[in-house]
């Protein structure tokens, strides 16, 4: 006999249709399922958890560290306030971000938007980001020996860049930033890919270090110190290891501190008088009716070295004369623009260097997927904490990259993150509760991929260099404050 529920709502153009309330019972977000799972398997949290500084008091912690990293993790895309107390009842990310083993999960809230943002102030100290700094690193390659053998891949590429942040209001650091025409935080980020190529669905893709800095920071400003520790964090995922870069960061003392160590290197070379000079006769268009697609091809202009530069430097020029794509005629003059490096030509050619350095394009596609899944809502007043809360960002990028690659490689499709989002995570889902067993009942629709994640997540092996994952486990359950809402409270 089913469990007469409260009317709602019952439509006028369909009387059979009655709309009843379940909201104890019904989640929107059956994805964090996944997401724990994979969390889970890896030991991402909790491993993350086990290196953190927690100067609480002990006797009054009723939320642990992982439960409060899981549950920031699990809530960011939503709103950073009015969201938080409303996913704190929601059944599903009870389920998933508890700690604890039992189906007693269910009958508690998770941690109200206050205590949430507390987290923020115990991660600002100077150990704590560093710990969560060195954590994204840490996921990444996790990820890669876990499903890929325990071994590591013979090429991979290093990408580096700056990019904006929009903050409002007054937090400490942030700036008038003339060249975005915002008040931003300009943070320096460092991502890994196999053979430099994002496409190339495998294992091995995310952030693997970042800092936070002020708005109105050069944009080279701490950029070889930043450079090499990326490098240095990614020395156990690849043999051979390559730097692509922005043409801010092709400067004299960050290129010759790369090729002083050995470290291949390829960005794109700001122009000057003399590369215009070397460029020019390479310019001319030949006699004869243009091709209907254009021109696009690389020169060699040989070993460069400006003043302040210590060693040369090759320089390509590359020259891209494409037709307009409206009216189908030539530009009045090409353009063109300089890569330098210092891949000898036997290594790589001009074409070759060209080709590997367009990959980078879709490092940055990277960053505008972030703003559209994630997005950072740096909105503490301390600068400690709005780095932490960006680091938490991108921990939450590099699980959503995971459960992404995975697909890609089960479908042989690509997968952006909002579709990820849409078509995967945000599955509906019931909860009932029988005999001490939580039953969760999804949507049909992500069933089939579903299928596939999960059989790709239970293939994950995670070497022994890593502590097995200890799991749910028993804790003296602390009951929650008198006035903390133990269902969810309308805010008008």
């Amino acid at each position: 006999m089913s469990e007469e529920q409260p009317l709602l709502f019952e439509p006028t153009f369909n009387r059979a249709v009655k709309v009843e309330s379940r909201d104890e019972r019904l989640s929107s977000d059956g994805g964090a399922l996944l997401l724990r799972e994979a969390d889970h398997k890896l030991g991402l949290v909790e491993g993350l958890a086990q290196g953190l500084q927690d100067p609480r008091d002990p006797a009054k912690i009723r939320y642990s560290l992982v439960d409060l990293l899981r549950e920031r993790l699990s809530s960011l895309g939503y709103s950073a306030g009015s969201d938080l107390d409303r996913l704190a009842h929601d059944p599903v990310l009870r389920s998933a971000v508890w700690d604890r083993p039992g189906d007693r999960v269910l009958q508690e809230r998770l941690a109200s938007q206050p205590t949430a943002s507390r987290l923020l102030d115990v991660l600002s100290s100077k150990g704590n980001l560093e710990r969560l700094r060195s954590a994204l690193s840490d996921w990444v390659h996790r990820h890669m020996r876990a499903s890929g053998g325990d071994g590591r891949v013979m090429r991979g590429t290093v990408d580096v860049d700056g990019f904006p942040v929009v903050v409002h209001g007054s937090q400490a650091g942030a700036a008038f930033n003339g060249y975005y025409q915002e008040t931003v935080y300009y943070p320096l980020v460092a991502s890994f890919s196999v053979d430099g190529d994002y496409d190339s669905r495998r294992a091995g893709q995310g952030f693997v270090h970042a800092i936070l800095r002020a708005g109105d920071a050069a944009p080279a400003e701490g950029g070889l110190r930043f450079i090499l520790n990326a490098v240095e964090k990614c020395s156990e995922f690849a043999r051979v290891l390559d730097v692509r870069m922005d043409a801010g960061f092709t400067i004299g003392r960050i290129m010759d501190g790369l090729k002083a160590r050995g470290i291949r290197f390829v960005g794109r070379l700001r122009t000057n008088p003399v590369l215009e000079r070397l460029a020019a006769p390479h310019l001319r268009r030949p006699p004869g009716r243009p091709p209907k697609e254009g021109y696009e091809y690389t020169v060699e202009l040989g070993w460069y070295q400006a003043e302040d530069w210590t060693y040369p430097q090759r320089v390509v020029l590359v020259v891209v004369d494409k037709p307009d794509p409206k009216t189908g005629q030539l530009e009045l003059f090409p353009h063109y623009f300089f890569l330098v490096t210092n891949w000898e030509k036997e290594e790589k050619t001009g074409d070759e260097l060209l080709a590997h350095y367009r990959r980078r394009g879709t490092f940055e596609d990277r960053w505008s997927e972030y703003n559209g899944a994630i997005g950072a809502h740096l909105s503490s007043p301390s600068f400690q904490e709005n780095e932490a809360a960006f680091l938490l960002c991108l921990l939450a990028m590099n699980l959503l990259l995971i459960l992404r690659v995975e697909m890609e490689i089960s479908t042989g499709n690509g997968w952006d993150l909002r579709r990820l989002q849409q078509s995967v995570l945000r599955a509906g889902a019931r909860v009932v509760t029988k005999a001490h067993q939580i039953v969760i009942s999804i949507a049909a629709m992500v069933v089939p991929l579903w299928n596939r994640l999960t059989r790709r997540i239970g293939r994950w092996r995670l070497p022994s260099r890593w502590p097995l994952p200890r799991g749910a486990r028993k804790r003296p359950w602390m009951p929650p404050p008198r006035h903390a809402h133990l269902s969810a409270a309308l805010r008008c």
